[in-house]
């Protein structure tokens, strides 16, 4: 026998999955809708409602959500199903395994996920746009989606204003500082992807990479894609809080997330960001932190990164001896 919770939960899954189908049999799906990704686990669960319900009300044109997701629960699901009601259909994914050990304390294996987009999305899906959960969209996503890529396989915005020590550490690994894109905000050619095994071809890229990333999925696609990335104009991934949200995607991509601050001290954007939130009601989930987990993971890859140099030593001292 269902509970008094079990029978409102399957009532507002079957109403939400009734509005899916509904808003789908009115607008179709095809070359017609916007097809938007995004990556999520409960502790981010707050920057996802935000950031699909801004680019539903912002977009002109029916909008598809895929939602890669790990942990969400069953009742934050169907909140957020109702909350996008204006959505074209909901998608709620699950990412594909990958290595443990590229999980760090900073960014849990789900910041992967947008490296899958190829395998996980189905084949009518041809390109796609991927934000982080920590975006605000006040800008209609229609033009970005058409936006031409040139035969580039992805699209980002330049990292602007870089600190000495990224530009040590990007000259380190073989990234030009001066053409290092932010993945916060991308358009993706998906069709492309499938044809090139991208998922397939980034994963066997990433073990020819220093164990140790700092930006790690960031890095990744700078560095595989180098040379064949269409730079956007920075409004399309504005990191200032300083700015307003119109006209603007809003990425705070700071340490500090907005559903992790108390006020808005007095930024348009972070204020805008609120006001959404407040009308999904919820109160953000508490951040989880696997410490011992991440903690085994940092030591494997500080042991692959002394057996990369190690191998290196002992090929050396082969050389000389030859």
């Amino acid at each position: 026998m269902q509970s008094g919770l079990g029978r409102e939960l399957s009532s507002a899954f079957v109403e939400s999955w009734y509005e899916d189908w509904r808003i789908t049999l009115k607008h179709g799906y095809g070359n017609n809708s916007v097809h938007l990704v995004l990556a999520s686990n409960s502790a981010t669960s707050a920057g996802l409602a935000v950031a699909v319900y801004s680019a539903i009300r912002k977009t002109s044109r029916p909008v598809e959500v895929w939602v890669i997701q790990q942990g969400l629960d069953v009742e934050t699901i169907a909140s957020m199903r109702k909350f996008w009601s204006g959505a074209a259909a909901v998608h709620f994914l699950t990412m594909k395994p990958l290595p443990w050990y590229w999980a760090t304390e900073k960014f849990p294996l789900l910041a992967w996920a947008r490296i899958q987009v190829g395998d996980l999305l189905p084949p009518h899906v041809s390109r796609c746009i991927y934000i982080d959960t920590d975006t605000l969209v006040g800008r209609d996503l229609v033009e970005l989606f058409d936006m031409p890529l040139d035969g580039n396989p992805i699209a980002m915005a330049i990292n602007n204003n870089v600190p000495p020590e990224v530009v040590a550490y990007l000259n380190s690994i073989g990234i030009d500082p001066g053409c290092w894109f932010n993945s916060g905000v991308a358009l993706i050619d998906v069709e492309a992807w499938r044809r090139c095994s991208a998922t397939d071809e980034l994963i066997r890229f990433k073990r020819s990479m220093p164990p140790v990333l700092w930006f790690p999925d960031q890095d990744l696609l700078n560095k595989y894609f180098a040379g064949r990335i269409l730079k956007l104009d920075p409004s399309w991934n504005r990191r200032d809080l300083a700015y307003s949200a119109e006209g603007q995607i809003l990425h705070f991509a700071g340490p500090t997330k907005p559903w992790e601050m108390s006020e808005d001290f007095g930024h348009p954007g972070l204020r805008a960001w609120r006001e959404v939130y407040a009308l999904w009601g919820r109160t953000p989930a508490p951040k989880r932190e696997h410490k011992i987990k991440m903690r085994a993971a940092s030591v494997a890859r500080h042991v692959l990164s002394l057996g990369r140099k190690l191998h290196g030593v002992a090929s050396g001292q082969r050389i000389q001896q030859g």
